[in-house]
């Protein structure tokens, strides 16, 4: 395979298997169903779910670390082992006590690949090409959630084993194309570089600052999961209809993100984050204001210009910060915050519901998106004034 659409062959086959494997997303939306099939209860079930969160949070670290010590390529490969075993070992067991550890597990492996994939992804491409890069991956990974709810909608009414064997299968395929495709890419470090580690990123002060204002944004971003569809039930809608808006988010990623990045290209990345950072939240402001469906969709599709155009330049703002020896740790302390992320937002969000109400929260969300709107077009202007210096 040749340079495809101005990327090298190394970046395609990383795309094609990160495509397969979720195609094959099976577990994350099927797991709670699964859970309440093998007569789970609802408080069980939740424990069990909160250990998804747990991997996550651990898998930022190790995956990092590991991307940085050991190679990319082994890392990558490390992760993709784990997530498949542990899928197919949760089509097996039956108990709470069986289950929990095969979830702690796959939500390590799922979380892991990223930051060694991420940064891959940094050391084939020049900076100039990473919004695109890392944007294309973004629109795969929704693509593939999209047709495998449908695909694992269809397996779970047959075989929990195959919906999970399925989620095994195309993780296997997607370590097989890294096996044979995809060459170690990781740098030979200095010998200086080779003492730097963790104590360099707590003392990069400019990339801590990115990592908080993230952070805040995504305790909005990730409200999608937790209040709204409390918001949509207590509108008197339900499941049905909370699918649709899911549908019409990723509907609307598909059909822009192949165009938007390179469209915006010119623009910086810091602007582009401040102009996601407002839209996410007004999108989510909106909410309050929503007692219909069509206004329910029409917030959805406002917060989603917040997706396409932020989510995928994140990674690559890391990976221009980041110091090329420790690039696979960087994007692991990225993987954490949006990982902490989604444990403090269902928490926030249950405290400010029931203090003072849902059109408070979606009131917060509002501030919180011009807030981190702000951080991220100041520390963008930090950005371009010390690139500026260093040349």
């Amino acid at each position: 395979m040749r340079r495809v659409a101005g990327l090298p062959a190394v970046y395609w086959w990383l795309w094609i298997g990160y495509l397969l494997s979720s195609l094959g997303t099976f577990v994350f939306p099927f797991l709670a169903l699964y859970l309440s099939s093998r007569g789970i209860d609802a408080r069980q079930t939740g424990l069990v779910l909160s250990l998804l969160g747990v991997g996550a949070v651990l898998a930022g670290p190790i995956g990092g670390q590991l991307a940085d010590h050991a190679g990319r390529k082994p890392a990558l490969l490390l992760a993709l082992a784990f997530s498949a075993v542990s899928a197919l070992y949760l089509g097996f067991v039956r108990s709470p006590l069986a289950i929990a550890p095969g979830v702690l597990s796959f939500g390590l492996g799922v979380s892991m690949a990223r930051p060694a994939m991420q940064a891959i992804v940094a050391d084939v491409l020049p900076p100039e090409l990473l919004g695109r890069a890392y944007a294309l991956l973004y629109w795969a990974a929704n693509v593939g959630i999209a047709v495998s709810a449908w695909i694992g909608g269809v397996l779970a009414g047959r075989t929990w084993l195959g919906l999970f064997a399925g989620d095994a299968i195309t993780t296997v395929l997607f370590a097989a194309l890294v096996v044979f495709r995809v060459p170690e890419s990781r740098p030979t470090p200095a010998s200086e570089a080779r003492a730097v580690g963790w104590s360099t990123l707590a003392g990069d002060r400019p990339f801590l600052a990115f990592l908080a204002t993230h952070f805040a944004f995504m305790i909005v971003f990730w409200q999608f999961q937790f209040a709204l569809p409390l918001a949509v039930v207590r509108s008197g809608f339900g499941t049905e209809e909370y699918g649709r808006m899911m549908a019409l988010n990723c509907a609307a990623v598909f059909v822009t993100q192949p165009f938007t990045a390179r469209w915006l290209r010119a623009i910086d990345r810091g602007v582009l984050l401040a102009i996601a950072s407002v839209w996410v939240g007004l999108g989510f402001g909106a909410y309050a204001l929503s007692s219909t469906m069509p206004q329910y969709y029409a917030a959805t599709l406002i917060w989603t210009i917040g997706d396409v155009v932020g989510l995928p330049l994140v990674s690559a703002v890391v990976a221009s910060m980041s110091p090329v020896a420790l690039r696979g740790r960087y994007q692991g302390a990225q993987m954490l915050a949006q990982a902490l992320a989604m444990v403090a937002a269902p928490l926030v969000a249950g405290a400010v519901v029931d203090a003072w109400g849902l059109r408070a929260l979606w009131a917060g969300c509002v501030v919180v998106g011009f807030v981190a709107g702000v951080a991220h077009a100041v520390l963008g202007a930090a950005r371009r004034r010390r690139a500026a210096l260093a040349a």
